[in-house]
């Protein structure tokens, strides 16, 4: 899913730029709007579209100057309005996965820039004003005139709603709009222009006196959410003196509408105040604050039902604890606590399995491994698989993300075995590289259990059912690989003895801490250096398998290939992944992770560093 425009397949729909400088001066392009009480955009997109689809026949939109204008009106008024971007405020409302997409702004450079200025500059409706100025500005900084009228025609949107002359959609009718988070952002968009065109012009200063009067008003109604909303944004700009935000936050804290208030804003208003005394330089406050925060969540997992909603919030708490002085008492006795609940954890899982049915995989790999001699048994058995594409894994992942966008909008916990948390991975929709990361690693996943099932055990039993694979075995064919050097082919070929006759315990613990070694000997053999050097100390030490993925990747690249050297990195290195180097090397894994496909592909895929060299003198 891609939203910039030269990245979309579909042309820029020339539907939104058809009209004209003549067309606006013959039309009345507000008239579709005239009366309209809202302060949304969204409204005027439906009247503009509306106005612009009256007169359709089957051969399509009426090439007539109404349509013309409406339809660019309707594409400018159905950008998604996200002030919290100020580089990007304006974003297509839709995205297709095929690359169409409805509006943005760049879809009006050129020509078209010049008649949305033309009706930016005529426009009485101040919703409409704003956007059309905005837009303009964005496109254009040169239009500075165009940028004040924005800011000054996005305050007087705030002061009709403050008068009730305008509404936001979907607010109820006993809410005071004013304190609304639509009257917060379009504030925060004002600020963001004026910082580029001078904060203390007078539209910049009413935009500010705004901030500071709806903050108070928040505040004073005991109001937890739009207090946090107002607060935020007041910091943001350095509008007020930061101790008085702090102080407005903890009379809210103290005062206000605990009702029906998630446990997650009250926690953000502590972290607010925390901020603002930081701001201030109230160490002692802040700190406070941070741990009032903290004990927020303490309470919050005391409530829970469930081991592993406890731990959530235990965990965030500790976490929220981080850098606040004299707690260390505190942390430790939560650390403590955590541990305890995470020991339930187990308990409350629940195993999900799908079939899969491998045997046609299976038979072939049988038949395939029957017809040759031992020693093209092996190297067939060598061969069952390529390491797939690391581009086309992350082009697959991106396309699955655009087809199924609900599985991976939310952030993502990785749990271990005992329910404690070791990694995270963001969310987020097209090119978010946390959601990216999580489905390659799914993905990875499915694929080596189906190579493991379908095709090694299948092809280690045919193997094993017609030949003896001793280490004498191993190490005849083993010792022509530049992959093991001399003095560990014993090693080598011990742990690939034990892996043709199922000790998978034992092939795991052998062979996962070679690979490291003989990644090393392999650069050394193409002349590089794999060691680091302490000038302060004059001693070498070899770089581990993590400093060779960090600092020497191209290199291995170019020896190995970029989808070999992937595939390692997402069976032993990576997380979210399996990570066996990590767990063989300090001890995490359990009897039966050997056991597991990830384990019986990572023993294979060593197998398959060793035999690659050979593949050419066969």
């Amino acid at each position: 899913m891609m939203s910039e425009p030269e990245r979309c397949e579909e042309p820029i729909p020339e539907l939104w730029r058809r009209a004209s400088l003549n067309d606006v001066a013959a039309v009345d392009f507000e008239l579709p709007i005239a009366g309209l009480k809202t302060a949304d955009c969204w409204a005027l997109r439906d009247e503009y579209r509306a106005a612009a689809q009256k007169g359709d026949t089957a051969e399509g939109v009426p090439d007539t100057p109404e349509a013309r204008v409406f339809n660019m009106l309707s594409a400018l008024t159905s950008m998604h309005f996200k002030p919290n971007e100020p580089n990007e405020p304006f974003g297509p409302m839709i995205v297709l996965a095929d690359g169409r997409r409805s509006a943005i702004p760049t879809d009006f450079l050129g020509e078209p820039l010049e008649v949305v200025a033309r009706m930016a500059e005529r426009a009485t409706n101040l919703v409409l004003r704003a956007r059309l100025c905005d837009t303009c500005w964005l496109l254009d900084p040169k239009r500075a005139a165009l940028a004040i009228l924005a800011i000054s025609s996005y305050v007087e949107v705030v002061r009709m709603v403050d008068q009730k002359l305008l509404t936001f959609q979907f607010q109820n009718d006993d809410q005071d709009q004013s304190i609304s988070h639509g009257a917060c952002e379009i504030l925060r968009r004002a600020l963001q222009i004026a910082r580029k065109t001078g904060p203390d012009k007078q539209e910049a200063v009413a935009a500010k006196n705004w901030v500071v009067k709806l903050r108070k008003r928040a505040s004073s109604s005991g109001a937890f959410v739009s207090t946090l909303w107002f607060s935020t944004l007041d910091m943001d700009f350095s509008v007020s003196d930061p101790s008085d935000v702090a102080d407005d936050i903890e009379h809210v804290l103290k005062d206000g509408k605990k009702d029906d208030v998630f446990i997650n804003v009250t926690v953000d208003l502590w972290s607010c105040a925390a901020r603002a005394y930081n701001l201030a330089k109230k160490e002692g406050d802040k700190n406070r604050c941070q741990f009032e925060a903290a004990e927020c969540l303490v309470l919050e997992a005391e409530r829970q039902a469930t081991a592993m909603l406890a731990s959530h919030w235990l965990n965030a708490a500790i976490r929220q604890l981080h850098g606040v002085p004299d707690k260390k008492d505190r942390r430790t006795e939560l650390r403590h606590r955590l541990v305890d609940i995470q020991a339930r954890i187990p308990e409350e899982m629940s195993v999900f399995s799908t079939e899969l049915d491998v045997n046609e995989i299976a038979e072939r790999v049988q038949e395939e491994i029957n017809k040759a001699t031992l020693l093209d048994k092996l190297l067939v058995f060598a061969d069952l698989t390529p390491s797939p594409d690391p581009v086309e894994l992350r082009d697959n992942a991106i396309k699955t993300i655009a087809e199924h966008p609900l599985s991976f909008i939310f952030h993502a916990a990785h749990l271990d075995s005992e329910g404690k948390v070791i990694h995270r991975t963001g969310g987020g929709l097209g090119d978010n590289e946390g959601a990216i990361e999580r489905e390659i690693a799914r993905s990875e996943s499915i694929r080596r259990h189906i190579v493991a099932l379908g095709k090694i055990e299948a092809a280690r039993h045919a193997i094993n059912a017609q030949h003896l694979i001793s280490e004498g075995v191993s190490a005849s064919l083993l010792r022509y690989s530049p992959f093991v050097p001399a003095y560990l082919l014993t090693t080598f070929s011990r742990g690939f003895a034990r892996f043709f006759q199922g000790d998978f315990i034992s092939a795991i613990y052998i062979l996962t801490p070679m690979l490291e070694n003989s990644l090393r000997h392999v650069l050394k053999a193409h002349g590089h250096d794999v060691s680091n050097f302490d000038d302060a100390a004059g001693t070498q030490e070899d770089k581990t398998i993590s400093a060779l993925f960090e600092q020497m990747r191209p290199e291995m690249e170019a020896i190995f290939t970029k989808p070999i050297v992937a595939d390692i990195e997402h069976v032993f290195l990576k997380k979210p992944g399996p990570s066996l180097r990590h767990g063989v090397a300090h001890g995490l894994l359990q009897d039966s992770s050997a056991f597991t496909p990830d384990a019986v592909y990572a023993c294979w895929l060593i197998f398959r560093l060793c035999c690659v060299p050979l593949f050419s003198h066969t």
